[in-house]
């Protein structure tokens, strides 16, 4: 096991809780699957003392200048209350530690609207960056040199990274797990946390397999979480009906009415973003097939070209930038 690394979440009054904490929990459960543990987790502010957050609940955070950033170290700013960002812009001390750290730090990220600070601090210029939807255009408007990504859940530019609106987080810490330490880690922890699914960065804010988790009912909660932890094993309706308790007609017909699409359009769907992910790692398309369930290259290559109208080759030379320090 490497040594360990330290995240620094560098928080402001009126902060989103839940942009920090969300991503802090993902690191800090890392620890139960490990003999020693894979990340320190510290709090910072301008002045440190207690901040509050935009919820009402305070935090204990050390002062800015009391760190030394290192190679070792990821740094993530989060979002909060357009008052709150505002000030933390205005008063200058958090932008220009961000911009002082950077060159010294592993990494670098935001949560949500944390992408304004970093613009702010003169890190995006250039590079591929989220934010939250409603932000975006501001985002673009405010820095035009940055390649503003709307869809994106999270993104990684070399040592830059940022996510999406607060969930997304989550998956972006399970990403930088995964850089860290590899897949079986990433994995262990989101089950761990009853995450349903590590989302891909390069999966859209919205989408059909999104809407679909958001209307299923309790009915197949259960076979949902089986499938998106088992996409690398063949599944038939017949099997997945015996595991629902139903008759094959039975389950056909009250999945669709539940998740919105048919059981093979669902498993198809979480296979394809799994698979984009995959190649976003690095690795090797003949690779990619055994990892979701595929029996051959040649029909894993029809479905994904189907699907996101390029080769998987292509994606991957496309993205090659998420790949190069992995």
């Amino acid at each position: 096991m490497p040594a360990t690394r330290r995240i620094i979440f560098a928080v402001f009054e009126d902060f989103q809780l839940l942009d920090m904490s969300g991503p802090a929990a993902v690191f800090h459960a890392a620890s139960e699957f490990c003999n020693e543990p894979p990340y320190e987790i510290v709090l910072a502010s301008s002045k440190g003392g207690p901040v509050r957050s935009s919820c009402g609940a305070e935090v204990g955070t050390d002062a800015l200048t009391t760190f030394t950033i290192g190679k070792q170290d990821t740094v993530v700013t989060v979002g909060g209350t357009e008052m709150g960002l505002r000030k933390a812009i205005s008063e200058g001390e958090l932008p220009d530690w961000l911009a002082k750290s950077a060159p010294t730090a592993e990494r670098i990220g935001s949560v949500c609207v944390g992408t304004f600070l970093l613009g702010t601090a003169g890190l995006i210029d250039g590079k591929r960056v989220c934010s939250h939807w409603r932000s975006c255009d501001l985002v673009a408007e405010m820095f035009p040199n940055a390649h503003v990504d709307a869809d994106a859940l999270y993104t990684r530019d070399g040592s830059l990274w940022s996510s999406a609106g607060v969930s997304a987080g989550i998956d972006m810490a399970l990403a930088m797990i995964e850089a860290d330490h590899g897949p079986d880690l990433k994995s262990r922890v989101a089950r761990g946390l009853v995450v349903y699914a590590h989302r891909p960065g390069l999966q859209s804010q919205f989408s059909e397999v999104l809407e679909a988790q958001s209307r299923r009912d309790g009915r197949f909660s259960d076979l949902l979480d089986w499938i998106g932890l088992n996409l690398n094993i063949p599944m038939r309706a017949d099997d997945l009906a015996e595991r629902a308790g139903m008759s094959h007609r039975s389950f056909l017909r009250h999945f669709q009415q539940s998740v919105g699409m048919t059981p093979a359009k669902y498993i198809e769907q979480l296979r394809l973003a799994r698979a984009r992910e995959l190649l976003a790692s690095g690795i090797a398309v003949k690779a990619v097939p055994a990892h979701i369930g595929y029996r051959s290259e040649a029909a894993f290559r029809t479905a994904f070209e189907r699907r996101f109208g390029l080769a998987p080759l292509e994606f991957s030379k496309l993205h090659g930038r998420e790949r190069q320090t992995l």
